[in-house]
């Protein structure tokens, strides 16, 4: 077939939807009910009912009467059949303020605990139920609340290890003192400071608002949070609090300053002062003759203002230059006017030496964003983040960054965003012989399980060395493949999403034998903090292809500025392609589970400018924007 070229206008559907009201198809919830012995199924669980109550009544000896505060109440685990998670919904009843606080699996085959939350004006809940479906029948004939019932394997008191929903192996040893995340259930936040306060534990300022929880940080050894637990209602779920890393790789660079002054002469515009790509990193060097044309000094913000400006690490001014001109390399080579289409914004998230305070790493992005937002309200942005952590992820189970970043996309009528996260890098121990089986082991790193951002991946068609300080090395990764050190979601559970959505050129690395190593002849050529020392670094791994796809957005967002940030999204997935090699993998796949790997892998590809703005006579693209409701929550319905 032939290829026609992209540069007819995609088709776009306006004011065209209707609202109509949903229609539910009733579907059974999980596999089909276990076979159970009736009169001994309930005997068996009113015996363990009875254990967990008298174990509640025990435990409420704990509560000291000065401390405790909210409503007294107790929780309880209950164990739920592997395919039978869904049933978990069952054992909420707002009205009796009986809530579902979380559920966890160790495995897709392994069976659910879901953890209640039960007031003590409640208790005989449960063995009520029990007992209407021991002796009580539907009209059909089948034993009232069998839906339920039937799915609970076992109940036993919760403990405070019940609600800690990360990995086990996460834990801290005895007596070791952390920062917790305490996932505070709606309504209740004011009890749980008051708990805190009287127990003399120590918690951070800063706080997450979802929907139905409230996220603060809490410092201190399982003892203490147990102290917490017994004399507060407030926790839902307990997680251990994430550090953001900050291991960063400087490469040298031979390039003359020349050439800088020479690009400058052939710089026009931005051509829209509303469109800009924003950096959050590790600041900028603002002063830079490549990025001052398009970097007003109040466009760069610091999330704490104590910190000095000004890039320390150099990382956020490599950013930079990549989010603003792609690879340098090629306007090198080239002596032709080089327009740019949109403009820079910079926020600080790390400081200059050592990791940030113990922080809500969600709230440290929104405020960031928030501060460029507040600077220029009306300019459409794509922000770009490539400081990721390896902890959190737990097999692409959001986290409270990756839930903070899914809600600032969704934003509310008037402010949608989109975000671009780096998947994160294999960080220590390259070896060509583990590459690929080390980068489908090697998690995506958090937050990019958000749903709702860009995760980006590294590819590479770079594998061409011609410095000769590298005779006899090979490129690792063969062109169009993944780079060397690119993660990926192969180890994630199916009902995850498939990460990362794309992937974009990030460089490459060679070997020789055991020994691996940067080459610059296989990177992206960018800006250098310190342009008294150079003007040029050399760039690569998913931070560099994070800041090209940053790229790629802001001059799809100058070319259609109208559409929304859903929309931006969308045509930038659309627009990705596998490459040949990619490609030869998912044909050569035998089976639809191997398939997977690949998309796994490589997400939908590498995406293309030409074809997220324009359609061919072969490749038509028809687009719709228009708004539903999936889901409605009353939160002030104390029955839903």
């Amino acid at each position: 077939m032939p290829e026609f070229p992209h540069d007819l206008p995609h088709l776009y559907l306006r004011g065209s939807g209707k609202a109509e009201r949903y229609t539910s198809k009733r579907r059974a919830r999980g596999r089909r009910l276990p076979q159970r012995d009736r009169a001994g199924h309930a005997d068996a669980l009113r015996i363990a009912l009875r254990g967990a109550l008298a174990a509640g009544a025990a435990l409420r000896l704990e509560r000291d009467p000065d401390v405790a505060a909210g409503t007294p109440g107790l929780y309880f685990d209950f164990e739920i059949p592997a395919g039978s998670e869904a049933a978990a919904e069952l054992l909420e009843n707002r009205v009796k303020h009986i809530e579902l606080a979380a559920v966890r699996q160790e495995s897709e085959t392994s069976p659910a605990v879901a953890t209640v939350f039960v007031p003590d004006s409640a208790a005989d809940h449960f063995l009520k139920k029990v007992e209407v479906y021991r002796t009580e029948n539907t009209k059909k004939g089948k034993p009232k609340n069998e839906a339920l019932i039937a799915r609970i394997q076992d109940v036993a008191l919760a403990g405070v290890r019940s609600l800690f929903t990360d990995d086990p192996a996460m834990l801290p040893a005895a007596g070791q003192q952390i920062w917790w995340e305490a996932w505070i259930r709606q309504g209740h936040a004011a009890s749980f400071e008051a708990v805190a306060h009287r127990l003399e534990i120590r918690i951070q300022r800063l706080r997450l608002r979802f929907p139905d929880r409230e996220v603060r940080l809490v410092f201190g050894n399982e003892i203490t949070i147990a102290r917490l637990f017994v004399n507060s209602d407030a926790i839902a779920e307990l997680r251990r609090a994430k550090d953001t890393p900050s291991l960063f790789v400087r490469w040298s660079n031979v390039e003359q300053a020349a050439w800088a002054t020479d690009l400058v002469g052939r710089l026009a515009g931005p051509e829209r002062e509303d469109i800009s790509v924003c950096v959050l990193d590790t600041g900028v060097t603002q002063a830079h003759p490549l990025l001052a044309p398009a970097l007003d000094p109040d466009d760069v913000h610091t999330y704490d203002p104590t910190w000095p400006g000004g890039d320390n690490r150099g990382h956020g001014t490599n950013m930079a230059g990549t989010a603003l001109y792609g690879d340098l390399m090629p306007l090198m080579a080239d002596h032709g006017p080089v327009p740019l289409t949109h403009r820079l914004e910079s926020v600080k998230i790390l400081p200059d030496q050592g990791e940030n305070e113990p922080r809500l790493y969600g709230a440290i992005t929104a405020e960031s964003i928030a501060r460029a937002e507040v600077q220029a309200p009306a300019r459409r942005r794509a922000v770009c983040l490539a400081v990721t952590s390896d902890l959190g992820t737990n097999r692409g189970r959001p986290s409270s960054w990756s839930s903070a970043v899914d809600q600032l996309c969704i934003g509310d009528a008037t402010t949608r965003r989109l975000v671009l996260i780096s998947a994160g890098n294999i960080r220590d121990g390259l070896l060509k012989a583990h590459y690929p089986a080390r980068n489908e082991t090697e998690s995506i790193e958090n937050p990019g399980q958000a749903w709702n951002a860009i995760t980006v991946g590294a590819c590479t068609e770079k594998a061409t060395l011609v410095d000769p300080t590298y005779a006899g090395w090979e490129p690792i990764a063969p062109a169009g493949d993944l780079s060397p050190t690119s993660r990926t979601s192969l180890a994630w559970e199916e009902k995850w999403p498939i990460k990362p959505d794309i992937v974009v050129e990030g460089g490459n690395w060679a070997a020789l034998g055991d020994q691996c190593d940067c080459p610059d002849d296989l990177g992206i050529l960018t800006t250098y903090r310190d342009p008294t020392t150079r003007h040029f670094d050399i760039f690569r791994d998913t931070s560099a292809a994070t800041a090209m796809a940053g790229n790629l957005a802001g001059r799809i967002l100058a070319a259609v500025p109208e559409r929304w940030p859903e929309t931006i999204r969308a045509l930038i997935v659309h627009s990705a392609e596998w490459t040949p090699v990619m490609r030869q993998q998912f044909e050569a796949a035998p089976s639809k589970q191997q398939k997977r790997v690949v998309l796994r892998k490589y997400g939908y590809g590498v995406p293309s400018y030409a074809r997220a703005i324009f359609s061919a006579l072969n490749d038509l693209t028809l687009i719709a924007e228009d708004e539903f409701q999936p889901l409605w929550k009353d939160l002030e319905c104390p029955g839903f």
